[in-house]
């Protein structure tokens, strides 16, 4: 036997966690398991943790269907495709450790924005351009949560969890398409998005379960340690595979 089934469980429990996360408070799959993943194996992302998202938000969108106000939503549907097709030429101008750059520096753009507890309007336009720029972090990492979080971070809880939701069911749809024309999508992608799925839907159970005691205070210092380490630790590899490379 190989390390391949060991890396597969730990893979598995992680997504696990970052889904039951993501149920639970409104974000967090992609920002918790990317950077992990990445670490173990970079195969794992960013295509499948796309196809995981699908899954479990849409699950999650239709948990919390009764809070999506989809007006606003348009407006960054519409912004993404912009930020969506720059991202198309960054992934074909960049090879694994651009990408990894791009990783890093989209969950310490996160981390930083949580701690900075910035306050933003909800309005249409600053809907379109948080759309946008999820549309570029979105599909070079399979991280588009930072953006338009950053909007909806004083809603309430079910309202959060709604629209977040519904935003990243279609933009996970149009992330793995520029991912798919940049080429970045391979079969190894769906082979670790079919292991991945079952895990997220048993994270998307306990999220249910623990929503309503969970209090995200607590959570939150450790998952901002957590993402801030892993996105530290990706960076790092990027830069020294770049100096090697240079």
């Amino acid at each position: 036997m190989t390390d391949v089934p060991i890396e597969t469980l730990i893979a598995c429990g992680i997504i696990t966690f970052a889904s039951a996360v993501q149920t639970a408070i409104g974000f967090g799959l992609a920002l918790i398991a990317v950077p992990i993943l990445l670490l173990i194996n970079p195969d794992m992302v960013p295509a499948p943790i796309l196809m995981v998202a699908f899954v479990q938000l849409s699950l999650n969108s239709w948990a919390h269907r009764k809070h999506i106000n989809w007006r606003p939503l348009v407006y960054a549907f519409i912004g993404r495709i912009p930020g969506t097709l720059l991202a198309v030429w960054a992934l074909t101008a960049t090879g694994l450790a651009g990408i990894q750059v791009f990783i890093g520096l989209a969950v310490l753009m996160a981390v930083a924005l949580s701690l900075g507890n910035w306050k933003m309007a909800s309005s249409n336009i600053n809907h379109f351009w948080a759309g946008s720029v999820a549309g570029f972090t979105g599909t070079t990492s399979a991280i588009g949560g930072p953006p338009i979080a950053l909007l909806y971070q004083h809603e309430q809880g079910d309202k959060v969890r709604a629209n977040l939701s519904a935003f990243f069911v279609l933009g996970s749809v149009m992330s793995f398409a520029g991912m798919a024309w940049a080429g970045a999508v391979t079969q190894q992608s769906f082979h670790y998005a079919a292991l991945f799925i079952p895990a997220a839907i048993v994270g998307f159970w306990l999220g249910i379960k623990t929503k309503h005691w969970l209090q995200p205070r607590f959570m939150r210092p450790a998952i901002l340690i957590l993402c801030g380490s892993s996105g530290l630790a990706v960076l790092w590899q990027a830069l020294a595979a770049l100096e090697i490379v240079l």
